[in-house]
C-alpha cells in the first residue's frame, strides 16, 4: 500500500478526490478504526508536499471542470500571504464546524490534524449532490418546488446560526448540499463571520463570489449582517429557478436593472418572485432581516397545491415535500446517485 494515500498513522485511507476549490482538495476516505466513510479536506499550496501524484493530478482534472472558485488576484498577494489566508480559511472552517456541531444541516466535524507539512480537516461524509449538480441534471434549473425545499432547509440552518451571532457569507449553489435522505446542508464555512466583530474582516471578504455576493461584501467599510446571507441565498435560488444568476450587484449599483424572475419562469408563484426580489435589494435595510421572516412567508404560502405545468417538472412534486422530511429524490427522479469511484 502506498503510504501517501494514508493519513494519521494509517487511520484514514484516501480513496478518491471529491472536489477542489480555492485552497483545498477534498477526498473521500475510509476511517480504518470505525469503518465509516469520511470526507477529508486538505489545505493545498503549490510548494507543499501534498499527497500522491495520482491523486493530485485527479484533483486538477476535477478543478478544470468545476465551478470557478473566486480567490484573490495572485499578482496582488505574496506566496506567504496566499498561504496564510488559505490556511486561515481552513482553520476557520474547523472552528465553525466545531461551534455548530449541534446544528442540523452543518457537517459534523470529526477531527483536525497536521501532516505532510499541511493541515487536514476530517468531516462526516455526505452522500448526495450540491444544488449546482442537481441543476445540471435538470438542464440548468430546478423545479421551483425543489428550489423552495432547499431554500427552506437552508433558512432553518441560518436561523440557528444567526441567532448565535454568526453569518455564513458564502452561500451559493455549490455550497448548498442536498443529501439522498432529504437533508439540506450548508457546506464550506471558511468565510463565516462573527457579527461581534472579533474575526478579521479581510478573511471574510477575501474569497467573495461576485455572482451571489451582496454589495456590502464588496464595498469596503460596509457592515455585514444576517441580511447579507439573505442576499446570497436569494441570489442562489434565483439562479436555481431561472437558470442564470441575477445581475451582479456592482453592475446594478451602476444602473443595470435586475430582471424579475417571472421573466425567466412565467409560472413562478408570485410570492416566490416577490420574496427573491426583496432579498436581492441593494440596501440591506430593504431586505428581510432574518431567516425566520422568510420561513414565515414560505410557511404561509406552501399550503397551496402545486399545479402540473408542462415541461417544468413540477408535476412530479407536491407541497408535502416542503412540509415533510422526505427525500426529494423519490419525487423527482428515478436516477440513482452514483457513489464516487473507488481508486
Amino acid at each position: 500500500m502506498d503510504k501517501k494515500t494514508d493519513l494519521l498513522q494509517n487511520r484514514y485511507r484516501l480513496r478518491t478526490v471529491l472536489g477542489t476549490g480555492g485552497f483545498s482538495t477534498i477526498y473521500l476516505a475510509k476511517d480504518e478504526i470505525t469503518g465509516q466513510e469520511v470526507s477529508v479536506k486538505e489545505f493545498t499550496a503549490e510548494h507543499m508536499d501534498g499527497l500522491a501524484t495520482a491523486l493530485r493530478v485527479n484533483a486538477y482534472d476535477i478543478a478544470s471542470q468545476s465551478e470557478p472558485q473566486p480567490v484573490p488576484d495572485p499578482s496582488a498577494l505574496s506566496e506567504e500571504e496566499k498561504l496564510s489566508r488559505g490556511l486561515m480559511q481552513v482553520r476557520r472552517e474547523a472552528q465553525m464546524l466545531d461551534l455548530f456541531r449541534d446544528v442540523p444541516g452543518v457537517p459534523g466535524l470529526i477531527e483536525t490534524f497536521q501532516e505532510n507539512n499541511t493541515f487536514y480537516l476530517v468531516k462526516e461524509y455526505l452522500e448526495g449532490m450540491t444544488c449546482k449538480e442537481y441543476m445540471d441534471r435538470f438542464r440548468g434549473r430546478l423545479p421551483f418546488t425543489l428550489a423552495l425545499y432547499i431554500m427552506k432547509g437552508t433558512l432553518e440552518i441560518l436561523r440557528e446560526v444567526h441567532d448565535r451571532g454568526y453569518i455564513h457569507c458564502d452561500i451559493s449553489p455549490i455550497n448548498s448540499f442536498l443529501c439522498r435522505d432529504g437533508g439540506v446542508y450548508l457546506i464550506d464555512w471558511g468565510n463565516a463571520a462573527d457579527l461581534s466583530g472579533s474575526m478579521e474582516d479581510h478573511v471574510v471578504r477575501q474569497a467573495v463570489n461576485v455572482r451571489y455576493a451582496a454589495p456590502e461584501q464588496q464595498i469596503s467599510g460596509r457592515a455585514l449582517t444576517p441580511a447579507t446571507d439573505i442576499y446570497c441565498l436569494c441570489a442562489s435560488v434565483y439562479e436555481a429557478v431561472c437558470g442564470d444568476p441575477p445581475r451582479q450587484c456592482i453592475e446594478r449599483l451602476r444602473g443595470e436593472a435586475l430582471v424579475p424572475p417571472t421573466i425567466h419562469v412565467s409560472d413562478l408563484p408570485p410570492f416566490l418572485s416577490e420574496m427573491l426580489l426583496r432579498g436581492l435589494a441593494l440596501n440591506p435595510a430593504d431586505r428581510p432581516q432574518s431567516a425566520g421572516e422568510l420561513l414565515e412567508i414560505i410557511g404561509r404560502e406552501i399550503a397551496f397545491s402545486v399545479s402540473p405545468v408542462t415541461g417544468t417538472g413540477n408535476a412530479s412534486v407536491s407541497a408535502r415535500l416542503l412540509n415533510e422530511k422526505r427525500s426529494p429524490f423519490g419525487f423527482l427522479t428515478s436516477r440513482r446517485i452514483r457513489r464516487p469511484t473507488i481508486l
